[in-house]
């Protein structure tokens, strides 16, 4: 099954809504590795938690989708 393209400001907003957490903002961006990746920023103290958690849901979505050029 071929994945279906996404834009980074699509990717960046399904990752916002799963993560349901005030005052994040995700930068997707392209990465050779893995496609791509997420990137939060955020309030010090809650930073490795988030960004953790946003890797989680990047790795899930990754299997369906891909970053549009």
């Amino acid at each position: 099954m071929e994945k279906e393209g996404k834009t980074d400001v699509e990717l960046e907003e399904m990752i916002l809504q799963r993560l349901v957490i005030g005052g994040v903002f995700v930068s997707v961006r392209r990465d050779p590795i893995l496609g791509w990746r997420p990137t939060v920023v955020t309030a010090p103290k809650h930073s490795r938690n988030v960004q953790e958690l946003a890797d989680k849901i990047a790795a899930e979505l990754r299997k369906k989708f891909t970053l549009k050029d």
